[in-house]
This record gives structure tokens, C-alpha cells and sequence, in this order.
């Protein structure tokens, strides 16, 4: 190495120690020898003792990853429709939830005559897919008692619970998700004279939260078979009930109402469906959870309500100790792109967290988040960037081979009830790449 050993690389630049200001300023294309997964071919400012070096060639693997299933419960918004995306595929969203019985039970024995049902949905302003077309869902009532299954806290995008054959409630006609307040399907007019009744008599199946889940145990709302988008709604007490007419012949006739609002939001909770059939990605299942980058034309797939999210590994990242003896890692940037016109017509997560993942592809803990930066003068540049210091210097203290990684997957909140998804370039994609700018320090 021509006596350079301790460099690895030709033609050092020189600066004072009180010149690292200029590391900002100077970067040199200065590379010689290479060890697995790593070139030393940067030095960004140095004095007699000292180099200052930038690396952006330490080997970084993606993967993409199926979880067989994800919580959905308890975010406090309903997706409903229907979606085909290129590149994920045919999707569907339902959403179940239970609805409590009226606080109180004043409808005259005489004198009321029940006039029409509603079920009030107030749109949160989410939604993907055509919109400019009529969509239809229709409103099902639940025959099983909604909860999680034995041992579990969540209810999951793969639950279901049986529903009677017959819709109780359905729904025809154009959604303008950022302009329209209400929703209002129209109910079933059996269903609704037998609930008024049951008020009006006081039945002792409307006279108690528990007798009552045992008489109506909730609702179902999904798409019919016109919709073509998935839209958003609140799902809380006041945004989301069923809201039931009458009128009271008093000295004037009077039009009343009682409501039926949504009730244990723990338990509501969003079913997802998909079929990947044509695409990259349809070789995962549960059952094949894994699938390198290299096999999606260097391309990573996110989609967390479905259960997709990427793996990111650094598998050479114990070749910096092989620097030299007097080495100190100073920090690591890493920057993840979106491919170039893979979202026109899909909204990219406002945010993406980079997590802890261990050998079995388990999230165990958010190391930070990296917030949407967008090149909107050329949009070829759009990307999240992340502070990777402190996880590469734990890794780089234990003893030993390491197999955690790293995921990226939206917040969890957003995870649980959009569609949103990421397409993401591997550091050989040819348009929008990964990259890791490594900045460290050798001691001579």
C-alpha cells in the first residue's frame, strides 16, 4: 500500500485539528483498497495525526416482510372499500364495532309513532382510489360477540365475526371525503319499528349494556361490489351511531330522535383482505414471510395494514473495526427514497419510524422517526433520513455476530387504518438508491 497502510487510500489532504469546519466543505473521491461490504475511498479533512473520512459503500441489505397478521383495534377510524393498486394488488376494508343502547328510554307509551333510521358515518378526510364514482357498502349486523381472542389485548386486520345474511343497512353514491361532514345510510325500517318498540315498552333487552350486546352484539360496514375507493371515518361515540326518527303528537306534532352511539372503542377494529396475484410481491404469504430486494428488481414494499414492512441489515458493519486499531466511528446517516412515480396517485406517510428487529422479524422497540422531506422543484429526490449513529455503535460494542436489523414501517396509529404504502429503492436500484454516509475518525 505504498507505506499508506494506515489510510487505505492515496493523495491525503492535510488540515489543522482546529480545521474541521472543513469537513462540510471538502470532499475527496479518494479510494483505493477494500475489504467485505466496504471501500475506504473518502477522506473529507485531516492533519498530521489524524483523518477525517466518509464512507457511502458500506454494504446495506433490504427485505421485504409479511407478518401473518396486525393489530388494528382501537385506533378510533373506520376504512370501508375497496382498492386496486398496481403494485399491491386488489384490497378491501371493512370495519367492525359495537354501538351501545340509548341512555335513557323516553319514548311515550302513547302518542309516538316511529318514522325512519339513519347510521350517521362523518368522513375524516382519508381516502384512495376514484372518488369521482358512485361507491356502495352495506351495513350487516353482528351475530358473534366482538373481542379478542383468548390471551390477546388486540383484535387483528384478520379477524372476522359472523354477520346475518341480510343487510340491515346500504349505501349508493358519491363520497367527497374533504368536503362532505355526514354520511347518512339509510336502515333497516323492520329493524328500526322493532327498536322503537322496544324503548317505548322498556324491553329488558334494551335496559342494560349487558342485556342489550347480548341482543345486538354490533355492526359491520363493508363495501359492495361498485366501490372502486377506500375511504376514512371517525369511529368514536360522536361521530359514529345510528340515530333512529319518530315523532311525538303533542299540542304540535314534534319529530324526535334517539341515538345508538358507537360504544367499547378497544373493540372497534379494521378487517383487511388483499390479493397480490401479478405483482412482485406475490410470492409472500405468511407462510413465505421473507423476500430479498434482489428478487423485486431492488425494490423494497410497505404496506403495514397488510402486513408488509421492510427489513433493513447491515451485514458488514464490524468491518469498520478492521480500520485500524485508533478508530472511532463519529456518525451514520442513512436516507431511504421513494421510487419516482410510484405515488401519484397514493399519499406517502407523513412520517416512518426505523424500529429494532430481531433474527425472527420481531419490532422490539422505535429508534426514531424520519419526517417526509419532498423535492418539489424536480420530484426525483423525495426521502427520509434517519441518525443511525448510536444504533451502529451498540452494534459495533457487542461481541460476537448480530442479527438485529432494522425495520421501516409507518407510526402505528397510521398503520391501523390507511392504505398508505412505500416503494422503496435498495441501494442498487437504479433511480432512487438507499444510502449510508458513514463519517468516522483515524487515529494514526
Amino acid at each position: 500500500m505504498n507505506n499508506k497502510r494506515d489510510r487505505f487510500i492515496y493523495g491525503v489532504f492535510r488540515f489543522p485539528l482546529t480545521g474541521l469546519l472543513a469537513i462540510v466543505l471538502l470532499i475527496a473521491a479518494l479510494s483505493s483498497c477494500q475489504k467485505a461490504g466496504f471501500t475506504y475511498d473518502n477522506i473529507i479533512g485531516t492533519d498530521q495525526n489524524t483523518d477525517y473520512i466518509l464512507s457511502d459503500t458500506l454494504t446495506v441489505q433490504m427485505k421485504n416482510i409479511q407478518y401473518d397478521s396486525v393489530p388494528t383495534s382501537g385506533a378510533g377510524n373506520a376504512i370501508v372499500g375497496q382498492n386496486t393498486d398496481p403494485l399491491f394488488g386488489n384490497i378491501s376494508a371493512d370495519t367492525y364495532f359495537q354501538i351501545a343502547a340509548p341512555p335513557t328510554l323516553d319514548i311515550p307509551e302513547f302518542g309516538a309513532a316511529y318514522d325512519s333510521m339513519v347510521m350517521i358515518m362523518k368522513p375524516n378526510g382519508y381516502a384512495v382510489g376514484d372518488t369521482t364514482i358512485p361507491q356502495d357498502f352495506r351495513i350487516s349486523r353482528v351475530i358473534q360477540t366482538i373481542q379478542p381472542a383468548t390471551n390477546y389485548y388486540n383484535i387483528y386486520n384478520n379477524n372476522t365475526f359472523k354477520t346475518e345474511t341480510t343487510p340491515i343497512g346500504s349505501f349508493t353514491g358519491i363520497i367527497r371525503p374533504k368536503t362532505d361532514n355526514v354520511i347518512r345510510v339509510p336502515m333497516s325500517d323492520a329493524l328500526g319499528a322493532q327498536l322503537f318498540e322496544m324503548i317505548r315498552s322498556k324491553s329488558a333487552d334494551i335496559s342494560t349494556s349487558a342485556t342489550w350486546l347480548e341482543f345486538f352484539k354490533g355492526m359491520n360496514i363493508q363495501a359492495g361490489p361498485l366501490s372502486k375507493s377506500v375511504t376514512g371515518y371517525l369511529a368514536n361515540d360522536s361521530s359514529l351511531y345510528m340515530r333512529l326518527y319518530y315523532h311525538a303528537n303533542e299540542m304540535i306534532t314534534t319529530v324526535k330522535y334517539v341515538d345508538f352511539r358507537m360504544t367499547a372503542p378497544n373493540l372497534q377494529f379494521n378487517h383487511v383482505a388483499y390479493n397480490r396475484s401479478g405483482t412482485a410481491i406475490s410470492p409472500l404469504s405468511p407462510t413465505a414471510p421473507t423476500l430479498p430486494t434482489t428478487s423485486t428488481n431492488n425494490t423494497a414494499y410497505m404496506q403495514p395494514i397488510t402486513g408488509l414492512v421492510t427489513r433493513i441489515d447491515i451485514p458488514y458493519l464490524k468491518s469498520l473495526l478492521q480500520l485500524g486499531k485508533y478508530f472511532q466511528l463519529m456518525k451514520v446517516l442513512l436516507t431511504v427514497e421513494p421510487i419516482r412515480g410510484s405515488y401519484t396517485n397514493y399519499r406517502l406517510p407523513p412520517r416512518l419510524a426505523l424500529c429494532h428487529m430481531d433474527a425472527n422479524n420481531n419490532i422490539t422497540d422505535t429508534l426514531s422517526y424520519g419526517a417526509l422531506v419532498i423535492d418539489n422543484m424536480f420530484n426525483e429526490h423525495t426521502y427520509y433520513q434517519y441518525d443511525i449513529t448510536s444504533y451502529c455503535q451498540t452494534e459495533l460494542s457487542t461481541t460476537g455476530y448480530t442479527t438485529r436489523g432494522l425495520a421501516l414501517t409507518p407510526s402505528s396509529s397510521d398503520g391501523k387504518t390507511t392504505l398508505d404504502r412505500l416503494v422503496l429503492g435498495d441501494q442498487q436500484n437504479g433511480n432512487n438508491k438507499l444510502k449510508i454516509q458513514v463519517y468516522y475518525i483515524l487515529y494514526k
